[in-house]
């Protein structure tokens, strides 16, 4: 007597996996081109730039930063969620070099990018992460070598510190009061701030 077995669920399993990899490939394929697309990110940055409810928070020079003419400004829309960093006036950078934007919110520092500037010294950094750029309430930018530290570090050339928008007891990074080249912890700084 012959008896007839199940019939195997092996195949249409493979099957069924299969198509939902290759749904799962085209998915990410079609996300991986539209987060690294850069003509879009460069068209989002200038709808900031351009746009007339903009705001703008001008970035003042240490005395560093004076003395090489460095000037810089922090743009976003007021629900956007971009933030559009333009610096001008940006000398050039050596070796490993760059400069380092780091933004203070709510939830602390965070090196927001890195940037080199083009032969007329001016550079952008755009950013679109957490911090949402309303609750940013200091920036420092500096030069030295990304190590992916959060923490400010570097020479610093550039410090906005909103008080509008800081949370009450806050107190600025003491950026101008470092020797050139290192930013250490303000003596008696709030804990986790510089």
């Amino acid at each position: 007597m012959i008896h007839t077995g199940r019939p195997s669920r092996t195949v249409p399993l493979i099957a069924i996996a299969g198509v939902l990899t290759l749904a799962l490939l085209v998915f990410l394929g079609v996300r991986g081109r539209f987060a690294f697309d850069q003509q879009r990110h460069l068209d989002a940055a200038r709808a900031v730039l351009r746009a007339p409810d903009a705001v703008t928070r001008i970035l003042p020079p240490t005395a560093a930063g004076r003395a090489q003419g460095i000037s810089g400004a922090l743009r976003f829309r007021p629900r956007g969620r971009l933030s559009v960093l333009t610096f001008h006036g940006l000398p050039p950078t050596v070796g490993q070099e760059r400069y380092l934007v780091f933004l203070q919110n709510y939830g602390g520092w965070l090196l927001a990018g890195a940037a080199r500037p083009d032969a007329h010294g001016d550079a952008e950094v755009r950013f679109a992460a957490e911090p949402r750029p309303i609750t940013i309430y200091e920036v420092v930018v500096t030069r030295d070598v990304d190590d992916a530290t959060s923490l400010p570090h570097g020479a610093p050339l550039l410090h906005w510190f909103g008080t509008r928008v800081a949370p009450r007891g806050a107190v600025p990074f003491d950026s101008d009061g470092q020797p050139e080249g290192s930013l250490q912890p303000r003596v008696g700084a709030p804990a986790g701030r510089p």
